[in-house]
Order: structure tokens, then C-alpha cells, then sequence
């Protein structure tokens, strides 16, 4: 067989209407099992980051707090860490909603304009250092997305967390300058709002690592098709630990509410960094003891997790396991399986319009397509 991007990376099939299990399949490969053994264990973040390119930077920080961890060494720089998962995520996000959203989205399967978007966008800039890229950020924000301050914006989300994007969207689209996002957003939030999304949402707060390392390591299927306390979980932005530490986490039901909370965490990852978008998203490794090491991180697209074995004198991979957002909320059982199954046969077009809207807000990071069933 040619190997080719798609074959390395796999493909999401979608059945709208289709009872779980049959609601999913997913040919994404299990390629660690055939790369990591033997190989030398100073060479998987990098291996990692060009394996995982949609989220490179997040697997090569994850994957070198999994070996320090399981060599027994300390952490690297958690400032440096924070503002790493900082940038990247709100790259990471400003890339699926500008660009991504349009493409998936449009009719046409256009996304000429989101493209010539991020050309403008500070976080692209290489000639700046990361802490001015990110101070740069706010007033992009504010000038091709909002019309507001980020900060402003933020203050009237929170003190209306149910209405205020919608309000947002309707009066900009009625008496102000309207972008693309906003006329995205004025498109499809009739119908987001109708698709229900309830189910079991992925606490980190609440997570024991070492039992949740156990697994990755002892079930065989278990990276492929994660659960949690019996549930197969969804994470994200609205599952965050600061959010829920802060007492400030909301339910996400529907579609609508899983879009803004991507479109949220861009603002708040944008606040200055005494600000608690600085601190926002969760890191962390344990050393498991025996030359074994887990480490995790909350990303774009939820929460990621490693573990490593090495081999006795800690040079050489015995075994190395990832657990991605995208097996938690493409679970051929999970929330978004549910969704997509409750879809109900009318027009073909409104019920495939509908999967994939449901399938842009889990964002798995491989690409998918809808199928008739």
C-alpha cells in the first residue's frame, strides 16, 4: 500500500441516523505500536510532533514531560510551558475558526477569505518573540473578529454566558461591520442551537493519573476507545480545570455553546499575563515508578495525555502510548455518536449540513466525511 498523509493520519467516517457503535468508525492508525519500540527515546518528541503535525506542539511538549517523568528528572520551565500551550492553543483555535469553519462549513467548501485572515494575524508572525505575538493579539481580535475589546467582550459574556454571543451576533450582523466569523455564526446558529450535545464531559480535576496510566498501558484498546468511570467522555475547551477550580464551568448541551467555547478560550488565552488566561491550561507529569513516566496537557482540542515505558537504562522506548482528544470525542459511543445518531431522516442535505456542524464543534484532527446510511 502507498502511504500517503491520509493513510498515516486516518479518516472519520460519519453515519448520521445510525445506531452506536455503527454511528463512527475511524481508520485512524495505531502507528506507535510499530515506531516506538527500540527506538531511542531522545528521538520520540520530535518523532511525535512530525507523527502528530496538527498539534505538533503540544505533543513534542507533552512527549518530553512524559520522559523527564520517567527518567526521574525534573520538570521543564512551567513558565515556559504555559506560555508554549498558550500561543499554540490559541493558534491552534484561530486556525479551526477562521479557516477551518469556513471550508467545513461553507456550501461552496470555500475558505479563501479565512485564509487571507490569518495572514494578518500576529501569532504567525515569526519576526516577533512569542510574549509580543501574544501581546499583539487583542487588537486582532478586536478588529477582524469582534468589534470589541476582548476584555469587554469577555465582561459581557460572563455576566451572560446563555445570550450574550447571540445577542453579539445579531446586532453586529444587523448594525455594524460584520466579518466572516459573524456571518458564520448567523448562518448556522439557528440550527447549532437545536442540536442537543448532552453527555458525560472529562474533568481533569477529577482524573487519578496513575489509574488513568494503568489503562493506557495494561488495556489494549483502551487509547483507541478511551472511558472514564464508565462513561465515554468528551473534552474541550468547556471542560477546562481552570473553569472548574474557578467555579466558573458551564453544561454545553448543544452545538452553539461547544462553537463560542472555542471562540471564548481564544479571548481569554489573549488577556495579558497576569490575567488568568496565562495560567488557563493544565500541564503536568508523574513519575510512575520502574522507568515509566505520564504527562498531560489541556490543548485545542482537549485534554492530551502520554505515557512512556523505557527500557532498564532509561536510553531506549519499551513502549509509548497517546491518548488524543479526538479518540474521546469521536468514541464510537460517546456524545457526539448520540447526537449524530438522533439526527432524523428529512432532507439529506439539512441531516448531512447537521453532522457536519456537529463534527466542527468535537474537531477531530483528522478529516471525516458524512455518509448515508
Amino acid at each position: 500500500m502507498t502511504m500517503t498523509p491520509e493513510t498515516l493520519a486516518g479518516r472519520v467516517q460519519l453515519r448520521p441516523g445510525v445506531a452506536p457503535p455503527a454511528t463512527i468508525r475511524s481508520s485512524r492508525p495505531d502507528l506507535l505500536s510499530r515506531l516506538a519500540p527500540g527506538r531511542r527515546a531522545d528521538e520520540m518528541p520530535a518523532l511525535l510532533g512530525a507523527v502528530f503535525t496538527l498539534c505538533a506542539a503540544a505533543h513534542r511538549l507533552t512527549a518530553t514531560a512524559a520522559l523527564r517523568a520517567a527518567r526521574g528528572e525534573p520538570a521543564c520551565d512551567p513558565s515556559t510551558t504555559a506560555q508554549t500551550l498558550r500561543l499554540t492553543t490559541a493558534r491552534e483555535q484561530i486556525l479551526r475558526i477562521s479557516h477551518d469553519w469556513p471550508r467545513l462549513l461553507r456550501e461552496d467548501g470555500r475558505g479563501d477569505e479565512g485564509a487571507l485572515l490569518l495572514r494578518t494575524c500576529p501569532l504567525w508572525r515569526d519576526d516577533l518573540a512569542p510574549a509580543d505575538r501574544l501581546d499583539a493579539l487583542p487588537g486582532w481580535i478586536a478588529h477582524k473578529w469582534l468589534g470589541h475589546a476582548p476584555a469587554d467582550w469577555l465582561q459581557r459574556h460572563d455576566a451572560d454566558p446563555t445570550g450574550w454571543a447571540e445577542r453579539w451576533v445579531e446586532l453586529t450582523e444587523r448594525f455594524g461591520t460584520p466579518g466572516t466569523l459573524v456571518h458564520l455564526l448567523h448562518r448556522v446558529g439557528p440550527i447549532a442551537r437545536k442540536l442537543a450535545t448532552p453527555g458525560a464531559t472529562l474533568q481533569p480535576a477529577g482524573i487519578d493519573w496513575a489509574t488513568l496510566g494503568r489503562a493506557m498501558a495494561d488495556e489494549p484498546t483502551f487509547c483507541a476507545r478511551p472511558h472514564w468511570h464508565g462513561h465515554a467522555a468528551d473534552t474541550g475547551p468547556w471542560s477546562r480545570r481552570a473553569d472548574t477550580d474557578a467555579g466558573t464551568a458551564l453544561r454545553h448541551n448543544t452545538v452553539w455553546q461547544r462553537l463560542i467555547a472555542r471562540l471564548v478560550e481564544v479571548l481569554r488565552l489573549s488577556m495579558p499575563p497576569h490575567a488568568a488566561g496565562a495560567l488557563r491550561l493544565d500541564h503536568g507529569a508523574l513519575d510512575l515508578g520502574s522507568g515509566a513516566g505520564l504527562a498531560w496537557c489541556e490543548m485545542a482540542r482537549g485534554l492530551l495525555v502520554h505515557r512512556v515505558q523505557l527500557d532498564a537504562d532509561g536510553q531506549r522506548v519499551r513502549a509509548w502510548q497517546v491518548l488524543a482528544p479526538t479518540e474521546w470525542n469521536f468514541h464510537p459511543a460517546g456524545t457526539l455518536a448520540h447526537a449524530l445518531a438522533a439526527l432524523r431522516e428529512d432532507d439529506s442535505g439539512r441531516r448531512d449540513a447537521a453532522a457536519r456542524l456537529l463534527a466542527v464543534a468535537f474537531d477531530p484532527c483528522v478529516e471525516f466525511e458524512v455518509l448515508h446510511a
